[in-house]
């Protein structure tokens, strides 16, 4: 007989290789922890979550810092989460085309099942029937080795009329009578193009249905006011909220020496040499990219020098912290990629931001107001003739700039066909005077459309 789950031996980063060496040895992640010059402060090591919150109507007692899984690459980061304190994992079937939950299923083993909560998501079409969202559904259950979801969500709606899907409603019912989920969920990043509504709209009436329960969504020190009145109306109707895409923004990357790369230039220019491009080519794409953040960075060079706000590393921490330290906000959902980002990030739990940190962000938000796009808003889309979906370009440049996600950011971006950037190269741009953060789109759109294709 097995023993319980809080008898299982903890992952250490110390112990790690040793307690799971041979599936380290098939793994193709790198493992940032081991090899990065820095010393880690033992104290931030042994951190745990410390501050809890109730989740909304759920009543689960969830900790304020809970754990993404759109970038995780091994099961064992799961369960190191899991002994760092975190309670609430959130998934997607199509999060590593449903590795993600294979991962987590693989370490409930080593969970108390009842102490922990899980969601998973599916994207929903207009027309899909009861039976396919059921099959989804198993199949989502399967993949994470449970016998119950503890809340299904629907996934990226971009419209207020999809909140009204009655087979989606109609399953999640039947599965609440018989035991295999507990509570609906909904998440949204906005329109796609003309054709949809904001992601606060989507929210705002979402909150006031009542059938929702949980909502994820886009909230930043950046898009504060829009995500502060989502907040509001989950609040009202006691809706419990988890935070996505905390840390918008790059600081200052490290100069292109060609022979002599870094170990994150080398890995960016395999991936772009591995789809086809030479070497050359994939070092000029490297330029560009290094290019366009070193002018966002010059921007806000002054005050991060003021500030001593040295690395991309210190602003994603900063961002995260703010998120964190709301008590409306009930959990954080941070993507949490390697065991260093869990070290970095858990002794933030149940602490407050500086005076000092908070100015820091109150002046780069002046500075980076007009560079960043709100996901999720749709103010300019009525104004393109084209009707791209400019939230969604860059959404995508935010998840290959920002989150590292690369080769998902280029195919998702390969998806839209001819709805892509490309078109925006000889345009007028009747754009430009419809963005209310006076963000230079069309010139943002080409970067994109130039960081994200293949050629």
């Amino acid at each position: 007989m097995g023993k319980k789950p809080e008898e299982q031996k903890t992952i250490s980063r110390r112990n790690f290789f040793k307690f799971s060496g041979a599936a380290i040895a098939g793994s193709t992640i790198n493992f940032l922890p081991f090899n990065r010059a820095r010393t880690q402060d033992k104290q931030e090591e042994g951190a745990k979550v410390k501050k809890f919150r109730i989740l909304g109507r759920t009543g689960f007692k969830v900790g304020d810092i809970s754990m993404g899984t759109t970038r995780v690459r091994d099961a064992n980061i799961v369960r190191y989460a899991y002994d760092k304190g975190v309670n609430y994992f959130d998934t997607g079937e199509t999060y590593g085309n449903g590795m993600a939950e294979r991962f987590i299923g693989e370490m409930l083993k080593y969970m108390d099942r009842k102490k922990i909560f899980i969601t998973t998501k599916i994207h929903l079409r207009d027309n899909e029937s009861e039976e396919s969202i059921m099959d989804r559904f198993k199949n989502c259950l399967g993949r994470l080795q449970t016998d119950y979801i503890d809340a299904f969500y629907m996934h990226g709606v971009t419209d207020v009329n999809m909140l009204n899907h009655a087979a989606f409603h109609e399953v999640a019912t039947r599965l609440k009578s018989e035991g295999k989920m507990r509570f609906i969920g909904l998440s949204s990043h906005g329109p796609r193009g003309n054709e949809g509504d904001s992601m606060e709209k989507v929210m705002c009436a979402a909150a006031e249905d009542g059938r929702f329960d949980l909502m994820l969504f886009i909230y930043n020190f950046m898009n504060k006011e829009s995500g502060d009145k989502i907040l509001a109306a989950c609040k009202k109707k006691n809706v419990g909220t988890t935070a996505m895409k905390t840390s918008p923004g790059v600081l200052a990357v490290d100069p292109i020496d060609p022979e002599n790369l870094t170990e994150d230039q080398e890995r960016y220019v395999n991936r772009i040499m591995d789809r086809g491009s030479s070497r050359e080519q994939a070092l000029e794409r490297l330029k560009s990219r290094t290019k366009s953040q070193q002018e966002s960075y010059e921007k806000t060079k002054p005050f991060i020098e003021k500030y001593n706000v040295k690395t991309a590393d210190d602003l994603r921490k900063i961002s995260i912290h703010w998120v964190v330290q709301n008590e409306d906000m009930h959990t954080t959902c941070v993507s949490f990629a390697d065991f260093d980002l869990v070290d970095r990030i858990i002794p933030i739990s149940g602490t407050k931001l500086s005076q000092a940190e908070m100015k820091f962000l109150e002046e780069y938000k002046l500075a980076f107001e007009n560079q960043y796009c709100r996901h999720g808003c749709n103010a300019c889309t009525a104004a393109c003739r084209l009707k791209l979906p400019v939230s969604t370009i860059m959404r995508y440049a935010y998840y290959y700039e920002t989150q590292g996600r690369e080769k998902d950011a280029m195919q998702k971006y390969a998806n839209l066909r001819v709805r892509n950037a490309s078109n925006c190269a000889g345009c007028d741009a009747p754009c430009l005077g419809n963005c209310p953060f006076g963000v230079d789109i069309q010139s943002q759109l080409v970067q994109a459309h130039s960081m994200l294709t293949f050629v």
